[in-house]
């Protein structure tokens, strides 16, 4: 969990945003060898994801999604 901009890599199931601001959430995912990367935005209070990623950036997004 963070309030902040963080980078890094942390791999899990479900990523759930429960602040109140948007933020862009950078992932990759390997998958029968080969590696799918992106960026999606959550809006406050949504779920991403549903199968094991790894998380590499969080960034608060100023605007809309």
């Amino acid at each position: 969990m963070t309030d902040s901009d963080w980078s890094g890599s942390v791999t899990a199931f479900n990523y759930y945003n429960y602040t109140s601001r948007n933020v862009d959430i950078t992932w990759s995912y390997f998958y029968d060898g080969r590696t799918f990367t992106g960026t999606d935005c959550a809006r406050p209070g949504e779920s991403f994801y549903y199968v094991p990623l790894s998380v590499t950036r969080v960034k608060w997004r100023t605007g809309a999604c």
